[in-house]
């Protein structure tokens, strides 16, 4: 059934088609990388309809792309250029600007100082933002990162030993982790209204903190428990243990090189475990992006906590027991069986 042409874009040659994707991938406007990419997906048959959806513009706007690059090919897809003074810095200078970002990503004072001091031109911190946003750079958070210090190597072997395990039909894969909270709290991000600010109430009280020991399955359902004071190979081993009754095939559990993990009680346990089908794999030191359940807790503490959750212990608990029952199931250990319902 041939394709009506005004509803999908053809393109004709594979000269035009890498125009295209340059337009695509390399151009510093987004909108104009939008309109590339959508001629790109009407030729190979989604429709307006679709590129509706996937670019969230007007039906008629993405109509108008292909009637652009119908009438007048990959050239109509660039903006006209738009009236105004030549910009203040020229190739050479712009290309200065880039090589300094790059030296100070951090310390936009720097590179303004840096510039002026080279070019004898000075640029406010709005244009500096505008300059970077033509480069493809965006402000954004540094990660923190053990990366440095971990085994390469070992950490290569490990992601390919991770994905053979999960690719195993038989193979339940499971990843465990601990992880705190406090009543100290954290603070989260999120939209709040210029010039205001809003507090997350805490006490700081020491002591008043929820342990969580979890496992967390491929699916992304999870098995939590919950523990009230500090944690140590036989909270753990408790764990283990109970965990074991729940498992109906040979169950692989992932896990970190922590000292609760790795002492001589815990290792003693391995053997049994084993015999009930639950069997170990330590990853590499420095290697928490190997452990899905990683973030799983961070994900919990920023997002999903409201920001009320950390003013008093019986607060935290019930709110993140709510919470963590929403991903999987939630066994109280010993040490909270009073607060339990």
């Amino acid at each position: 059934m041939v394709r009506p042409a005004t509803v999908f874009a053809e393109i004709k040659s594979e000269q035009v088609r890498t125009r295209l994707i340059e337009l695509w991938k390399q151009h510093p406007n987004h909108y104009t990388r939008m309109r590339g990419h959508a001629i790109i997906l009407s030729d190979a048959g989604y429709t307006v309809s679709q590129l509706v959806d996937i670019f969230g513009v007007e039906r008629d706007t993405a109509s108008r792309w292909i009637d652009r690059f119908r009438d007048g090919g990959v050239d109509a897809l660039l903006d006209d250029d738009r009236p105004g003074g030549p910009r203040k810095l020229d190739e050479r200078e712009q290309q200065l600007l880039k090589d300094l970002l790059r030296e100070c990503p951090s310390r936009p004072d720097a590179v303004i100082t840096k510039l002026k001091a080279k070019t004898g031109k000075s640029i406010s911190r709005k244009s500096l933002s505008r300059y970077a946003k033509r480069f493809n750079l965006a402000w954004k958070r540094y990660r923190r990162s053990l990366r440095q210090k971990r085994d390469e190597t070992a950490f290569r072997l490990a992601q390919a030993e991770l994905a053979e395990l999960l690719a195993e039909p038989e193979l339940n894969v499971v990843y465990f982790d601990e992880a705190g909270f406090s009543l100290k709290g954290v603070v989260p991000y999120g939209w709040l209204p210029v010039g205001e600010r809003s507090d997350v109430p805490v006490t700081g009280a020491h002591g008043s903190s929820v342990q969580s020991l979890g496992f967390e399955h491929q699916g992304g359902k999870t098995h939590t428990y919950l523990h009230k004071g500090f944690v140590n190979s036989q909270t753990v081993i408790e764990v283990m243990d109970d965990f074991c009754d729940t498992i109906d095939r040979t169950t692989v559990v992932i896990l970190d090189n922590a000292p609760s993990h790795t002492s001589g009680a815990f290792k003693a346990c391995q053997q049994r475990w084993a015999e009930r089908g639950l069997h170990l794999y330590y990853l590499p030191a420095y290697s928490p992006e190997l452990n899905s359940i990683e973030r799983l807790w961070k994900k919990v503490k920023y997002q999903l906590m409201p920001a009320n959750a950390w003013e008093r212990f019986t607060t935290l608990l019930q709110t993140l027991t709510t919470k963590l029952r929403e991903l999987g199931e939630v066994t109280y250990m010993p040490s909270l069986h009073r607060y339990a319902q």
